[in-house]
Formats: C-alpha cells, sequence, structure tokens
C-alpha cells in the first residue's frame, strides 16, 4: 500500500468530490485480487472503490448541474477508485443525495440500487402499469440516477422505464 498526493484538478465535464462514505462491495475483493475483467493483475495497484457519497469540491467548466459544496453521490466508472480522500467522478455518474439519507447511506446506494434496478427490470420483467402510485415506484425513484449502467446511443430510449417525480403521480403499480 502507498500513500500518495496526487493533483488531478477536474476537466471539463467532470466534478472533484471530497469524499464523506464510501461503500464495500464483494466485486472490491475480486478486483483487489484481479480476477475481475476491468481490473486485471497487469493493473495493480489499483484503487478501489465504486460508490462514494460527499461534497463537490471543484467542478469543470462544463458543470452547470452542481456547486461547491453540494452534497452528492456516485457511482464512479472503473478508472477512478473512491477509496480516497477525493475522487473525480463524470458528471453524468453523480447525483444530488437524497436529504433523507447521510453520507453512509447515501454512499451504500448506488452498486446495491443498480444491481436491485438490474433484477426488478432487466430480469424481473417489472413494469409500471396505469394506475395510482406505488410504495415500489418511490423505491424506483431513489435509485434511478443510478439505473442505466449501460450507455444507449444518444436519442436511444433506455430499456427500462425512467420514473420522475411528476410520472409518480400519476403513474399506476408497479407489477
Amino acid at each position: 500500500m502507498a500513500l500518495e498526493e496526487i493533483d488531478r484538478p477536474p476537466s471539463a465535464n467532470e466534478v472533484l468530490i471530497k469524499v464523506s462514505a464510501a461503500s464495500v462491495n464483494p466485486v472490491d475483493a475480486k478486483m483487489r485480487e484481479g480476477k475481475y475483467p476491468v481490473v486485471t493483475e497487469k493493473n495493480l495497484p489499483y484503487v478501489l472503490g465504486r460508490d462514494v457519497s460527499g461534497q463537490i469540491a471543484a467542478a469543470g467548466d462544463n458543470v452547470s448541474t452542481f456547486l461547491i459544496g453540494d452534497d452528492v453521490f456516485a457511482f464512479l466508472s472503473p478508472e477512478h477508485g473512491g477509496y480516497e480522500e477525493f475522487v473525480l467522478a463524470r458528471v453524468d455518474e453523480v447525483a444530488a443525495k437524497p436529504k433523507s439519507l447521510d453520507q453512509v447511506g447515501a454512499a451504500a446506494v448506488p452498486l446495491a440500487g443498480i444491481t436491485a434496478w438490474q433484477g426488478l427490470f432487466d430480469h424481473g420483467g417489472l413494469r409500471p402499469a396505469n394506475g395510482s402510485s406505488s410504495t415500489a415506484a418511490l423505491a424506483v425513484l431513489a435509485i434511478s440516477p443510478f439505473s442505466s449502467p449501460k450507455q444507449s446511443a444518444p436519442g436511444s430510449q433506455p430499456p427500462y422505464p425512467q420514473p420522475t417525480r411528476s410520472s409518480l403521480a400519476t403513474s399506476g403499480p408497479i407489477r
């Protein structure tokens, strides 16, 4: 293990997050051993951690969605590990931290949320139905900022429903 000081200002579409909390996931053990396809032995040493929460410390020139000091949480791409004091993240990997979650709770959401989303929608065939809103729809809203780990082509529709606050008020139960 090495402790290093690295100066990494955010690029135009990145933010620098002062990490308050980071979660530990089973995939981190695989990465640490170099047994994960994205991180092999030739990539070691490697900073682990994909889920973080914290505050925006700096923002790139093209970032207009966050201000310095905003509380956020993020599901980081493999090139940026989260077990650091400060971490760079693409702005599309970051969402405002829900006020109902503390920093530790927010850091636990991203990968677990994506896993739940994939289980419900990709593999479970869950789809919103017409009618009144439901508790399940509100749970989906909590993970929706991280709902699409797959990259969609510009202008294309994601493969699963993307709930919004306004659509949940009129959407039906999720089946």
